[in-house]
């Protein structure tokens, strides 16, 4: 477990480090692609943003590869291991997580010059702000109704059922906002009995929208919806390691 923990924890730095010079575009995602040729991707987009010359190149080229490297490595070690890891554990993954990104920020710099490192930076900052504007893109009013329309398909709801999934839904959005929100504004970390106590919550809120659901709903209805739920959360489950 120590050994998959290690290899987490670089892989997360190696992830962060990619993602943050802005180097990955949709069509690559999709590509096979070996750590070599993922690497000089990588290298050909930093070069031509930053105008690299042949020394930083070779010094860009040796990092990427170190890290793509690993990322293979964990990728398949994660594969292979079925253990969850504890709450502690996770903890200090998370501080890890900030001390390798530190630590692959101040490689960065000491290869690139005052000007580069500026717009490198700005980079990084310019592809979080996509990533999280392709999160936000669709309103939750337009999220609900493309959710309504795939249920009412699979499931066949006539037009009452439709009406009170689609106020189920809002209802669900509104909260979530909510919660959002709250998150956003709060500048202090949660304790871990605040943890626990939405995660507590979190659950309950679930069980309420399942017993919503399941009055809506006629028994076969329900059931196939069951199924529907527990297929996406495997696909989920499945998305994130891939991810990683």
């Amino acid at each position: 477990m120590k050994k998959v923990f290690i290899a987490a924890l670089l892989f997360v730095g190696m992830v962060s480090f990619a993602q943050d010079i802005n180097q990955k575009p949709a069509r690559e995602q999709r590509e096979k692609l070996t750590p070599e040729q993922r690497s000089e991707k990588q290298l050909q987009k930093l070069t031509s943003d930053l105008n690299l010359d042949k020394t930083q190149q070779e010094k860009v080229k040796q990092l990427l590869a170190e890290r793509n490297t690993k990322a293979e490595k964990f990728k398949e070690t994660r594969k292979a291991n079925k253990t969850k890891p504890t709450d502690a554990e996770k903890e200090a993954f998370k501080k890890e997580i900030k001390a390798e990104k530190e630590a692959n920020d101040a490689k960065m710099k000491s290869i690139l010059n005052a000007d580069q490192y500026t717009k490198w930076t700005a980079l990084k900052k310019e592809h979080k702000n996509h990533h999280r504007g392709k999160r936000d893109h669709k309103s939750s009013q337009e999220r609900n109704q493309a959710h309504l329309q795939k249920l009412s398909t699979e499931l066949n709801l006539n037009a009452d059922q439709q009406k009170q999934v689609s106020e189920l839904l809002a209802d669900r959005s509104t909260k979530m906002a909510m919660i959002k929100k709250s998150r956003k504004d709060s500048t202090a970390q949660l304790t871990d009995a605040e943890k626990k106590a939405m995660k507590k919550q979190m659950q309950a809120d679930h069980k309420t929208y399942d017993a919503k659901m399941k009055s809506i709903l006629t028994a076969d209805q329900y059931k196939k919806w069951t199924a529907i739920q527990k297929e996406r959360k495997d696909k989920m489950k499945e998305h994130r390691k891939d991810k990683k």
